[in-house]
């Protein structure tokens, strides 16, 4: 190889070094440096994106403490299973209810069969906002997934 080499003309030699120098930066920049710089790139918008949800999430944080703080307490002359009775049924969810079940005075498992996920989910966001009401737990199993009728257990806590 090296006899090779010695017999080349100047100028081969010459373009030999720099086709191999040149070979050898575009190796380093499609194997190490592209790589590397996309890398870098992806995680600082991936921080970014975090970094916005972490605002906004600060935010809602914010505004729902201050939400809460105009609670509308439970009328004295119901318990809590009564009032969420009637709030089932201004919504027209009481026919979807199985089962509820007291567990003390502040906390309630109710049971929905076929129930409209979304009508059900802004039901609860509504309570919790306006009465404070809390899901300590939620189990949701879809009966329809093109309805979004799902069966759902919750219970309820009451502050």
């Amino acid at each position: 190889m090296k006899q090779w080499y010695t017999n080349l003309t100047h100028s081969e030699r010459r373009l030999i070094i720099v086709g191999s120098i040149t070979v050898m930066l575009a190796l380093f920049w499609t194997l190490i440096y592209l790589p590397i710089n996309q890398k870098i790139d992806s995680q600082v918008e991936i921080r970014n994106r975090l970094n916005d949800q972490l605002i906004e999430m600060q935010g809602l944080g914010q505004l729902s403490a201050s939400q809460l703080r105009n609670i509308i307490s439970i009328p004295q002359n119901m318990t809590f299973s009564s009032w969420v009775d009637l709030q089932l049924s201004q919504l027209g969810l009481q026919e979807l209810v199985n089962r509820t079940e007291p567990i003390d005075s502040k906390t309630l498992t109710v049971w929905l069969s076929n129930a409209p996920f979304d009508q059900v989910i802004d039901w609860l966001q509504r309570i919790h906002l306006s009465h404070g009401i809390k899901v300590d737990q939620i189990d949701v199993n879809v009966t329809d997934r093109s309805l979004g009728y799902t069966n759902i257990r919750m219970r309820l806590v009451s502050p």
